[in-house]
């Protein structure tokens, strides 16, 4: 098997263009992404409105002061716990 020197110095310049089209391309998503996110993100409620009742403002206040746990938190506190939880019954199928 012979290599072709020249035409791989050839490529070069070619797959050059291509790797930088690669990272322009990754930035502009990231960057798009970033002002996505910077729009898009939830802020938090100033005072409630004066025509609210008292006890609606507390049922909110209550509910922001309480931690949303999240899919993945979950998820990472299962595994956790079934890792940790010892399995000490030992069987051997039947079937050998």
């Amino acid at each position: 098997m012979k290599i072709d020197t020249g035409a791989f110095m050839q490529s070069l310049p070619i797959m050059g263009i291509g790797l930088l089209g690669i990272f322009i391309v990754t930035a502009v998503l990231i960057i798009g992404i970033y002002i996505l996110r910077a729009f898009t993100s939830l802020k938090p409620d100033s005072e409630p409105a004066a025509d609210t009742d008292a006890s609606e403002s507390n049922n909110k206040k209550a509910d922001s002061s309480v931690k949303k746990e999240s899919a993945m938190d979950l998820m990472n506190e299962r595994e956790k716990k079934d890792f940790l939880d010892k399995d000490d019954t030992f069987s051997i199928s039947k079937d050998l």
